[in-house]
Parts: C-alpha cells; structure tokens; sequence
C-alpha cells in the first residue's frame, strides 16, 4: 500500500539535544551556589542525574507543565543536599532551561528533508513531554507549520511507546497505520511503540549503535534524515 503519511519524533530526530544538559546542570549549580557556597559541583551531578532517574515517568505524559516539572526538579536536588528554597529552586530551574535551550540545535538536514516532503505526505509529529517545552522547541526553529497533526504525550495522556498515542495520531492525520511511516530514533519507545500500532518503521540511529539484538525490528535504519529521502524514492 502507497505511503500517505509520514510522522517524526522531535527530541535526537530533528533536535540535537545531546550537548544541552552539561552546561545547564553548571549553570544551574553556579546560580545555587551564589547563595549556598558550601554547595560543590559534583555532588550537584550526582543529585541532578538522582533527580532525572526519580523524574523520568513524570517527563512522559504528566499533565503539569514543563515549567513546573523544572522547578520541582530543581526542589528535589536542593534538598537531597540539605537545602529546603522553593525560592531559589524557581532561579534554578529557569537558569536550568535557558542555558539548555540556548544549545539545542537543529539537524543540519532536517530542512532540506522536510521541504522535499511538503505537499508529498501528510507530515505530522508524535513527542513525548510537557505541552509547554515542545511547544517552545518548536516554535524557536520555527517547526510548527511543518507538522499536522502535532501530537504531544503532555496534552493528550499517554505516552510512547504505548500504542494509544501512535493510533490517536493516526486518526487525527485520516490515514491507516499501513499507510503511515514513523520515524524515529529510540528503540524503546519509537520502534516498539510504532511497530506495535501497525506502522512502517524507520530508526534513525545516528550512533551506529548495533541493531542485531532488536525486538521488533525497525524496516529501515538510516544514519540520517537525508538517507529517509533515498528510502521513499526506492
């Protein structure tokens, strides 16, 4: 059956969010030890990577917003280090989101890609995470007009891999799951999840990571977006 749709991850898909973390958590410390010199850096890791671990479900489809979400995250490293400041904790987190934000990058190819796909296929986006923060990522590389529909974990109450969010996808775009191809990076939550609702797969597994021991399999892996172009072709 003809492909009529074809629906992209956001995060490690089209936004190279890999550099973004590291100077964030330094920032963020430097903010919290303004006010609490005792503070050291490397216990500020260790509790931020403590705090990601506690947090993660919550980032899925929880229906706070990002905003929130940073701030109790900010609270619980203050605290697993001996400092209750709801106060600075909101510094911490804004600090937090404004040094990630100003390292996230747009794949150099996503442009060309998503223009040669205009008016070809329905092209839309499912992502996991707050409402707010992937409103904003899109937004800032002005991604909001490439996409219909847009389906986020946040706004809708499931999250992937489950296959509720790929079908609520599907129905939104009017196309079957034979009809739709999804693209994406995460073995756990893009191949499972897409694979399970019945779509075409393809991995976009830009570490070369080996793909021998995969259950279920993507139908396609590329290194890049640019390689997608050359799968619809053939």
């Amino acid at each position: 059956m003809r492909l009529r749709a074809i629906f992209f991850d956001l995060d490690e898909t089209l936004l190279d969010t890999s550099g973004c973390r590291p100077p964030a958590v330094e920032v963020s410390f430097r903010v919290a030890a303004r006010a609490y010199p005792q503070l050291e850096l490397e216990a500020w890791r260790a509790a931020s990577e403590e705090v990601k671990r506690e947090m993660h479900d919550l980032w899925l489809n929880s229906p706070n917003s990002g905003a929130e979400l940073l701030r109790e995250g900010s609270y619980r490293i203050l605290k697993k280090l001996g400092i209750d400041d709801r106060e600075l904790a909101t510094q911490v987190s804004q600090a937090y989101y404004r040094t990630w934000v100003s390292h996230l990058k747009l794949f150099p190819e996503v442009p060309e890609v998503l223009g040669a796909l205009r008016g070809r296929y329905r092209v839309g986006m499912i992502s996991n995470g707050p409402s707010d923060l992937q409103r904003y990522k899109l937004k800032l590389f002005d991604l909001e007009r490439e996409f219909d529909p847009i389906v986020i974990s946040g706004e809708v109450g499931v999250a992937k891999p489950d296959q509720k969010i790929f079908r609520y996808a599907l129905e939104r775009a009017g196309v079957s799951a034979e009809e739709a191809l999804y693209v994406g990076d995460s073995p756990v939550y893009d191949i499972s999840g897409a694979k399970g609702a019945g779509m075409v797969m393809a991995w976009v597994n830009r570490g070369g990571v080996p793909s021998e021991n995969l259950d279920p399999k993507p139908d396609y892996v590329t290194q890049d977006l640019s390689s997608l172009l050359l799968i619809l072709a053939s």
